[in-house]
């Protein structure tokens, strides 16, 4: 259970691979095995020929394009969770009271602010309200989880009664 079986093209390809005992040689070796991915695969692209030869700087940036690629269906998701949707509102709360600021004056723009704060503090009590809500919700669960509790209990006494 949990032996690793290899494929016939990897019995292959380890069998066609010398290896120098002596003198191991990890980039002999994997030499090898890029030439010998590439024959049986009859073209010159093979995964282990990708991979590049040069120092840190070329594998950081192979992996970061291997995980960029990886990373593209989720893209979508991943700005779903980030995108700060007040943002877009801000800016277009910000562009409205400029543009009242040059078509009404100053008087217009006070008033607007006043509407505006005035909806952030219904807000404010709609969302306390709301939290008091689901603090009671919480609690009258707890009180129903605990009388089913007790009628389990009170069926199973009654089944040991009846059927003594």
């Amino acid at each position: 259970m949990g032996r690793y079986r290899r494929s016939t093209s990897e019995e292959a390809i380890a069998d066609r691979v010398r290896i120098d005992y002596d003198n191991l040689s990890a980039a002999d070796i994997m030499r090898q095995i890029k030439e010998e991915t590439a024959k049986r695969s009859g073209s010159g692209s093979s995964p282990a020929a990708d991979l590049p030869e040069g120092g840190s700087k070329a594998m950081k940036s192979f992996i970061k394009t291997v995980l960029l690629k990886s990373a593209r269906p989720f893209r979508s998701l991943i700005k779903l969770l980030i995108h700060d949707p007040h943002q877009d509102l801000m800016a277009e709360t910000y562009e409205r009271l400029r543009m009242l600021e040059q078509e009404h004056g100053e008087d217009r723009k006070k008033e607007y602010i006043k509407l505006l704060y005035g909806l952030s503090h219904n807000i404010v009590v709609e969302l306390t309200k709301l939290k008091i809500e689901v603090d009671d919700l919480r609690v009258k669960l707890s009180i129903l989880e605990k009388d089913f509790e007790n009628f389990k209990k009170r069926e199973k006494a009654l089944e040991r009664h009846v059927f003594k």
